[in-house]
């Protein structure tokens, strides 16, 4: 086989292997959340009925939200506030993804992306940050988490800060 064509071969492998990886990362259900494990103290146990009222609290946000939760379904909404040190040090939400967790005993069962903020919009001038969703429950779902990822940059691109928080991989070895 000549250089020629072993360079085609080993172009259309690559290829093949890029196109793989792109629908492998774009899949949802293949990078899921579903077995991984949520720290206690993110947890929030859910209780029938309602509305039910909480406050989720981490470093970078402050999710107050309200359920409504029947036997396989919530409807919940809420008001998501991004920490000082983010307001202050940049100038432009790049974006914000939140994700609701349904839990049992702090393993994921299931995950849903609520709602997507930003794309490039002036902290200043974000106003009201809110979602609203409902949910199908998945079945033993005794508890729900939050997750989100976001990025905010500097005026003029001279700086930018991804934040985030996931569901580890594994509880900690002394759990």
């Amino acid at each position: 086989m000549s250089s020629k064509n072993q360079t085609i071969v080993v172009f259309k492998l690559l290829m093949v292997f890029i196109l793989i990886s792109l629908f492998l990362a774009c899949n949802n259900k293949i990078m899921s959340y579903r077995g991984r494990w949520v720290e206690e103290a993110d947890r929030l146990v859910l209780q029938d009925g309602g509305p039910h009222k909480g406050r989720w609290q981490t470093r970078d946000v402050v999710i107050e939200y309200q359920y409504i939760k029947d036997a396989k379904s919530m409807q919940i909404s809420g008001v998501v506030k991004l920490a000082d040190h983010l307001k202050t040090g940049f100038t432009t939400l790049e974006y914000l993804n939140i994700n609701v967790i349904s839990l049992d005993n702090g393993i994921v069962l299931d995950s849903k992306d609520i709602k997507t903020f930003g794309y490039r919009r002036y902290i200043d001038y974000l106003g009201k940050v809110t979602f609203e969703t409902r949910m199908d429950l998945s079945e033993g779902a005794v508890a729900i988490a939050f997750s989100y990822s976001g990025k905010v940059i500097e005026g003029g691109g001279r700086g930018d800060w991804s934040f985030w928080k996931v569901p580890r991989l594994s509880a900690p070895k002394n759990k």
